[in-house]
C-alpha cells in the first residue's frame, strides 16, 4: 500500500499529524504498536498551549478542569494558587489518544493498530516501513513512536538524555478526592533533582515522582510510597496501576529531519527538562511538522530542513529556557521555594509559566525586571521558620 505520507505512532503528536495531513486530502497512514485504546503512564495534564494547539476542544475527554496548584515540600503544603478560570484540563492517555487516532480517521487517515513498525528503508524518493502485515511506501515518514523512537535511531548523531518517572494510578475514598479537589500539587522536596505529583482525575488521582536528571536514579518506588505516606489522603490508597517510563530531557541542537523523515514529539526529544511536561510540545511539533510536508509535497525543491529550523527557533528555544530554569531550581530548591512562597510576584509570573499562559523564555528574560521587588518581597515577608 503506498501513501503520502506515513506517521509512525498514534500518541499526540503521531495522531495530531495525521490529522492536521489528513484533514487537507494528503493520503496519511497511521501505524500504532499496540491496540488502541492503551494506557500511557503521564501525568496528563494538559497546558493552555497544548489545547491552542489541539485541532478540536477536548471537553468529551476532560476528567478534571484543575483550578489551581498548591506547592509544597516534603508533604507540607505551603502554597496554594487559584487561577481565574483553569491551569490545565486533566486527561487519560487512554481515552485522550484513542480520541486524536479517531479524529484523525474522520478527516480521512488510514489507521492501523496493533501493527509495529519492524524495520524502516529511506531512498532518494521514497520511504519503506517493513511491518508484520506488509511493507507500506510513502514519499515522507513522520516518527511519532515515543522516547524509544525506532525512527530516531535512523538518524546520525541523534541522541538523548532521559529523566525516569514513576506512576501509580491510586484509588482513594471520596472525601481522599474532595481533600484533593481540582489542584494540582506539585512537592520539590522529596527527591533530589525532581518533584513529586498529584492530579486529581475522575473517580481517582493520579500520583508520581519525577527524577529530572540522566544520572544514577534512586529508587523510586521506595520514594513513591514516602510520597504517598506524607499525604493522608493518600496514606491508604489503592494503587490500581504502577508504571515507569522514561521522558527526554530537551533543549538539545540535534537535526529532526532527514530527507524523507521527522521527528516529532517523544521521538524528538520535545520534552521540557525542568516539569517533564511534554503533551504540548508534542502537538506544537506535530503542527510545524505538518506545514513542512505540506510544503514538501507540493514543491519537490522544498527541503525538510525547514521544519529544524522552525523547531529549533520556537519550542526548542523554549526547552532551552526550561532545561535553564530546570538547573537553577533543582540546585538549591528549598531556596526557590522560600522565595516563591514569599513574593506574590514570583507567584503570578510561576503561575502563568505553569499554565503555558507565559513562556519560559519570557520568564527568565523578565526576571532581571522584577528583582528588586522579588527580592524586596522575600526580606519582607521571609518565614521564621523554614521547612
Amino acid at each position: 500500500m503506498g501513501a503520502d505520507v506515513i506517521v509512525v505512532g498514534a500518541g499526540p503528536a503521531g495522531a495530531t499529524c495525521a490529522y492536521l495531513l489528513a484533514r487537507v486530502g494528503i493520503n496519511v497512514i497511521l501505524l500504532e504498536k499496540a491496540a488502541l485504546p492503551r494506557y500511557k503512564p503521564c501525568g496528563g495534564g494538559l497546558t493552555w498551549r497544548a489545547l491552542r494547539c489541539l485541532p478540536v476542544e477536548p471537553s468529551d475527554v476532560t476528567e478534571v478542569y484543575a483550578v489551581g496548584g498548591r506547592l509544597a515540600w516534603n508533604g507540607q503544603v505551603v502554597l496554594e494558587k487559584t487561577d481565574n478560570s483553569f491551569v490545565a484540563a486533566l486527561v487519560m492517555r487512554d481515552r485522550f489518544d484513542a480520541w486524536l487516532a479517531e479524529l484523525a480517521q474522520m478527516a480521512g487517515a488510514h489507521l492501523q493498530d496493533r501493527t509495529p513498525a519492524l524495520r524502516i528503508e529511506e531512498t532518494p524518493d521514497h520511504v519503506q516501513v517493513e511491518t508484520p502485515t506488509g511493507i507500506l511506501r510513502a514519499r515522507y515518514l513522520v516518527g511519532a513512536d515515543g522516547v524509544n523512537s525506532l525512527i530516531a535511531r535512523q538518524f546520525r548523531g541523534f541522541s538523548r538524555v532521559t529523566g525516569v518517572a514513576l506512576e501509580a494510578e491510586v484509588d482513594v475514598p471520596s472525601r481522599g478526592l474532595e481533600t484533593q479537589g481540582p489542584y494540582l500539587t506539585f512537592d520539590f522536596g522529596i527527591l533530589p533533582f525532581g518533584y513529586g505529583w498529584i492530579f486529581p482525575k475522575r473517580g481517582h488521582l493520579s500520583v508520581g515522582v519525577f527524577a529530572a536528571h540522566g544520572g544514577r536514579v534512586p529508587d523510586l518506588k521506595r520514594t513513591l510510597e514516602r510520597f504517598m505516606g506524607q499525604y493522608a489522603h493518600l496514606a491508604k490508597g489503592q494503587v490500581r496501576l504502577l508504571r515507569g517510563h522514561r521522558i527526554p530531557l530537551g533543549g538539545q541542537r540535534y537535526p529532526l529531519h532527514t530527507r524523507r523523515m521527522l521527528l516529532v514529539g517523544d521521538a524528538a526529544n520535545l520534552a521540557d527538562a525542568f516539569l517533564g511536561e511534554g503533551i504540548s510540545y508534542a502537538l506544537w511539533s506535530a503542527c510545524l511538522a505538518s506545514q513542512a510536508l505540506q510544503i514538501g509535497l507540493t514543491d519537490r525543491r522544498a527541503d525538510l530542513a525547514a521544519y529544524t529550523r522552525m523547531v529549533q527557533t520556537t519550542l526548542g528555544r523554549e526547552l532551552r529556557f526550561a532545561a535553564r530554569l530546570g538547573r537553577w531550581v533543582y540546585s538549591h530548591p528549598k531556596r526557590a521555594v522560600n522565595v516563591l512562597v514569599t513574593s506574590p510576584k514570583l507567584q503570578a509570573l510561576w503561575l502563568n509559566t505553569l499554565t503555558a499562559r507565559q513562556s519560559f523564555t519570557r520568564l527568565i528574560l523578565s526576571l532581571p525586571l522584577y528583582l528588586p521587588l522579588v527580592l524586596a518581597q522575600y526580606l519582607q515577608n521571609k518565614p521564621h521558620r523554614q521547612w
